[in-house]
């Protein structure tokens, strides 16, 4: 099973930074220059949209099958970034190496993701780049969105629920341990909560991904549980999470059993941006 919690040691050329515990298996794949992974064809497409796309590349090394997630990001306005990049080789300029940096951040403070195998960035003029990410496939976790969606009896019936209450305990704990560490997950929801259950067990391991938008400016520091919290809050069905189930994420959050006044005003004011998040997401549609 790939290790979902280690920090990262990199490996960093032209334009390319690469997890050192990946760099024999990329060579001899022959993935192991930006050109080969931009230009590589086949695999089934995830996403196509105009700024970015995802695609499942299966690939065999040592007969056995890997499979890897590559997110390729078109060309984007950065600024000055490749003056800054001859400076500071090792700042992101752009979305791919963003996002990489972002995991390995996240892991050197303890916070589980998916394992990253490879960035790079190359630029078009000094001002524009293409990128692109490449991360290992997360089984054997499973996002929250897919578990709910396709077993939602698992949080049925009196061991159900309280898998249920458990499972919203370590989700709030892990919050709160990122908001803590200095990050904030901007897509902090259902579809990028990932989850481990382990034979016998009731209380899933937990990890992120998709960490392309991620706050670190601590100064709106105080908004950040009420954005998450909201943002969880929205992606949780109705027909499964009843009302204190949902007060239970901000109370886990802050450590408590039962709520106070201020408590339920801070509800309030989350339950207040769950559904502006709704409009917005409705409108967008």
């Amino acid at each position: 099973m790939s290790n979902f919690s280690s920090p990262i040691d990199c490996v960093t050329r032209k334009d390319l930074t690469i997890n050192k515990d990946c760099e024999m298996f990329l060579r001899d794949v022959r993935l192991d220059s930006f050109d080969a992974i931009w230009g590589h064809a086949g695999g089934e497409t995830i996403k196509n949209i105009r700024p970015r796309s995802v695609t499942r590349i299966e690939v065999t090394h040592n007969s056995r099958k890997k499979i890897l997630f590559l997110k390729r990001h078109n060309l984007e306005f950065v600024g000055l970034g490749r003056l800054f990049s001859r400076f500071f080789p090792t700042k992101s300029h752009s979305q791919g190496l963003l996002e990489f940096n972002n995991i390995c951040e996240f892991r050197n403070r303890g916070l589980k993701t998916v394992v990253p195998v490879m960035a790079g960035e190359k630029f078009s003029g000094c001002c524009r780049a293409e990128s692109f990410l490449v991360t290992e496939d997360c089984y054997p976790y499973i996002s929250l969105e897919d578990l709910l969606k396709n077993h939602p009896e698992f949080f049925k019936g009196p061991e159900g629920r309280n898998r249920k209450k458990i499972m919203i305990h370590e989700i709030s704990a892990l919050a709160k341990k990122m908001h803590q560490s200095g990050f904030n997950h901007q897509d902090f929801n259902a579809t990028h909560v990932l989850l481990n259950y382990k034979k016998g067990s009731d209380v899933p391991e937990l990890a992120l991904f998709d960490m392309q938008r991620v706050e670190k400016n601590k100064i709106f520091r105080l908004r950040w549980k009420i954005k998450s919290l909201a943002r969880l809050n929205y992606t949780l069905p109705d027909e499964l999470f009843t009302p204190q189930d949902r007060m239970n994420i901000l109370l886990f959050y802050k450590g408590k059993t039962r709520p106070n006044f201020l408590d339920r005003l801070e509800w309030f004011w989350i339950k207040r941006k769950t559904a502006r998040i709704k409009r917005h997401t409705e409108k967008k549609h």
